[in-house]
């Protein structure tokens, strides 16, 4: 028989959205229990080891970073910042975004769960729901494989960024034809002290070369710096992986080894034939691939691309969207598609909310929109925003609060400019 324990909140997934959402129902008073599968925090910043949070500023071709957030999220960005002794960065197309150092990220994370009484579950997953009365009563969790505990809970938020409460309870998933293409990331040191800019033009540069004098497969053509992580002669490095995405059974761990095998070539290649990575090696691979977007739940509100693209205004906003369509797919270059530079669109409460199950809420990767309004919603700095409004959604409820008021609430203290 399971061992049983009994929480108010259900936190599942421990990545920037989950964090968040973990913080406000705690501030809200709530017991919390947040379901980690790694063994620390962060999800795909720290794990994939990203590099950099988007989205926390406003679009703007001016040298000055504006944030379009405010209370908890600026307050954590600041903080991040301080801890990695970094920055707001930007680039010539007006998109604004802060480097970060991966420790500092799990360090800042893991404070602010025990901090705030947390119980966090690592190396764990859900394995099965309890519904009653179309409300969510329980979880069970298994940890190594095994099934080991039933968590008793009033809500639960999904921060998982594959929709595993809602494939779990067979509600309706909104799917792709195609997945946005994987990334890799790796860290490269010893290389000769070059200045970013000049690296990353000497790169595109060498690979083409390399690829076409036939030293370096086609694959390896979209290798690219991580902004801002260039620090004398360590760099950290984006691999955009040719093998598509299709959340099967072992398709993750078929682009992990696809990534490393095309890595280790690449560097092999880099210190032969590239003058500035002639003393250069391998200093690390981040321990999970980049998957960027899954299957999406189906919400009261499914955020589209007109949404995004048009700077959509809701009266029931709990974000603000400031980053374009960024889409990684199978071909040579990323598509980036822009709105108007000093404006910025919102997501309502009802991206965050189930349309079947009452105390099911969505977070992150997670909300419900569609391929293409992902593709702008998914990046950090919005992810921690609907993570730390899902929270309060599913603390009011658990309170039998007013949703007006707490959405009242998050609009004054957190998301407007």
């Amino acid at each position: 028989m399971l061992k049983t324990v009994n929480t108010q909140l259900v936190i599942v997934g421990g990545g920037s959205a989950g964090i968040a959402a973990a913080f406000s129902a705690a501030k809200a008073g709530m017991k919390v229990s947040l379901i980690e599968r790694g063994n620390y925090l962060g999800g795909k910043a720290t794990s994939a080891e990203v590099g950099t949070i988007c989205g926390l500023y406003k679009y703007s071709k001016t040298n000055h970073s504006e944030y379009i957030v405010s209370g908890f999220v600026k307050d954590f960005a600041e903080e991040l910042g301080r801890l990695s002794n970094e920055d707001p960065l930007h680039n010539n197309f007006g998109l604004h975004y802060l480097p970060y150092n991966i420790d500092a990220y799990k360090e800042l994370c893991a404070r602010l769960m025990r901090e705030n009484q947390v119980d966090v579950f690592f190396q764990s997953e859900v394995s099965h729901i309890e519904i009653l009365g179309g409300m969510i009563t329980a979880v069970s969790i298994k940890k190594n494989n095994r099934e080991n505990l039933s968590i008793r809970c009033q809500a639960i938020v999904d921060c998982s960024g594959n929709s595993c409460v809602s494939e779990l309870a067979n509600l309706p998933l909104i799917a792709d034809n195609y997945y946005q293409a994987a990334a890799q990331v790796f860290t490269v040191q010893g290389m000769a002290t070059t200045p970013e800019p000049v690296l990353n033009l000497l790169l595109l540069r060498e690979l083409k070369r390399g690829i076409t004098q036939g030293h370096l497969k086609e694959q390896l053509e979209r290798v690219y710096v991580v902004q801002g992580s260039v620090k004398q002669d360590t760099a950290s490095f984006k691999l955009a992986v040719p093998l598509a995405v299709t959340h099967e059974k072992n398709n993750v761990a078929e682009i992990r080894e696809m990534a490393v095998e095309l890595i280790h070539e690449l560097i092999l290649f880099l210190v032969k034939h590239v003058g500035i990575f002639r003393n250069a090696s391998l200093l690390s691979i981040a321990p999970e691939v980049g998957i960027r977007v899954g299957v999406r739940p189906v919400g009261r509100y499914i955020l589209n691309e007109d949404d995004v693209l048009g700077c959509k205004k809701f009266d029931s906003a709990i974000a603000n969207g400031a980053w374009p369509i960024e889409e990684w797919g199978e071909g040579k270059k990323v598509k980036m598609q822009y709105f108007q530079h000093d404006d910025f669109y919102q997501i309502p409460a009802d991206c965050l909310k189930s349309n079947t199950i009452k105390n099911l809420f969505f977070a992150g990767r997670n909300i419900s929109a569609t391929s293409r309004a992902i593709a702008s919603a998914r990046v950090m700095g919005i992810c921690l925003q609907t993570g730390y409004a899902a929270g309060l959604l599913a603390a009011n409820l658990v309170a039998n609060g007013s949703e007006k008021e707490v959405i009242s609430t998050i609009q004054k203290t957190q998301v407007f400019v």
